[in-house]
């Protein structure tokens, strides 16, 4: 034998066993796929048939595939990808739901819910970290894990009632951008005291001022745009090009990411931006099977991230417990404030919609855990706090919120 016929062989050999590996991890990745898919279908299914929000059920079947039960679908990059994804899509498509005009007329009362949810959470979290012995820095952490509301949660259970038309839905929205611009840049600031570098007032107003100016620039620009290009998208058939459409959904929400936004507020503005002209092209019910597809996985792996062995320790459940009522008492009482001149009901209604932390708390956590400022203990006390709003609020909502009237268009 030659070499030329050795490498060949071993070429052979050794490429025929990576891609059989290769083939193996997709199999692997492809059968965890199945059971979050799986566990969120049957999940939310079972959820709906007991009148209670698919979305519990769809969280709550993420923590039995996941680590703390069965294990059977583990976390990954590939699946929390996904994950983004169809949160993503989910305010894609609650952003077409939403008519801008809409949110102007609850804009003072959503800058009012968003301020106040902020501040009263941020005390209550700084005052229960300070209560435990913790420094400044770790109750400043504590206080931000509880500042931004995961609009994902309360947006799919309000999407699911078909009330996103209603005043109390257009504040919420309208909140949570406002409630997300804050808070991440809270966030920044104290990531920065964490690392160590201080206080920064430029850095501050940097992070502030690029952050509303991509979400003034979307809607300022994005819409009048829009609307005096219609004629030449009419000649382009821009309704049989779905893929522009899912550019300008995706594109946004990358640039929202590098202005320092969460993706899903630049989809929710792309989606926004696109309602303008829904009804003369059908990409609608396309983007709407998407995030069918998608939106569950997401909600599965929220809850699949659940720690369960955690949450065994008697001082993190009763810390854990204690952070989550101070995080529902925070934005209840903020939103109610916030909303009152809409009255008592759309008020409460308001409050509660605010209350889900989801993902957010839990990256506040995981960049204070990755500095070294943030404990096991506080770590797993944020958790339940999280989950404990991600699930309570879903079932508050739906007791609370009234079905829209059948055939009708009137706000309630």
């Amino acid at each position: 034998m030659t070499w030329l016929h050795a490498s060949v062989l071993l070429t052979f050999v050794f490429g025929g066993q990576a891609l059989a590996a290769a083939e193996a991890e997709t199999g692997g990745i492809l059968l965890q796929l199945f059971y979050l898919i799986a566990a969120a279908v049957v999940g939310g299914w079972l959820f709906s048939r007991l009148r209670l929000p698919a979305v519990v059920g769809q969280v709550l079947a993420g923590v039995v595939v996941g680590p703390s039960v069965l294990g059977v679908a583990l976390p990954s990059d590939f699946n929390r990808a996904l994950a983004e994804l169809g949160a993503i899509f989910l305010l894609f498509m609650v952003g077409l739901e939403t008519r801008f005009s809409d949110l102007l007329k609850v804009g003072k009362e959503a800058l009012i819910v968003a301020v106040l949810g902020i501040a009263f959470p941020m005390i209550g979290g700084y005052i229960f970290g300070a209560f435990q012995g913790y420094d400044s820095i770790v109750a400043l952490f504590i206080g931000t894990a509880l500042v931004a509301t995961s609009v994902g949660i309360t947006a799919k259970v309000l999407q699911e009632m078909g009330v996103l038309n209603t005043v109390y839905a257009q504040i919420i929205l309208g909140a949570a951008v406002i409630d997300d611009i804050l808070g991440l840049t809270i966030l920044a600031v104290v990531s920065g005291l964490g690392a160590g570098e201080g206080f920064s007032g430029s850095k501050l107003l940097s992070t502030l001022g690029l952050s509303i100016g991509f979400v003034v620039a979307v809607l300022a620009l994005g819409i009048p745009l829009l609307t005096r290009i219609r004629p030449a998208l009419k000649r382009v058939a821009l309704g049989n090009s779905f893929g522009v459409v899912l550019a300008v959904g995706l594109g946004l929400a990358g640039l929202a990411a590098q202005a320092g936004l969460a993706p899903i507020i630049g989809a929710f503005l792309a989606g926004m931006v696109l309602s303008e002209v829904k009804d003369e092209y059908d990409f609608e019910n396309k983007v709407r099977a998407i995030e069918a597809f998608l939106a569950p996985i997401f909600f599965a792996v929220v809850g699949m991230q659940l720690n369960l062995a955690l949450l065994g320790s008697g001082p993190v459940l009763i810390g854990g417990l204690l952070l989550s009522a101070i995080a529902v008492l925070g934005k209840l009482i903020g939103g109610y404030l916030g909303a009152l001149s809409r009255g008592k009901r759309d008020a409460v209604v308001v409050g509660v919609g605010m209350v889900p932390r989801g993902e957010v708390g839990l990256i506040v956590a995981n960049i204070g855990l990755g500095l070294g400022v943030v404990t096991q203990t506080v770590y797993a006390e944020v958790l339940l706090m999280v989950m404990v709003t991600t699930l309570v609020a879903p079932i508050a909502l739906r007791a609370l919120v009234p079905a829209p009237p059948v055939a009708s268009g009137v706000k309630t």
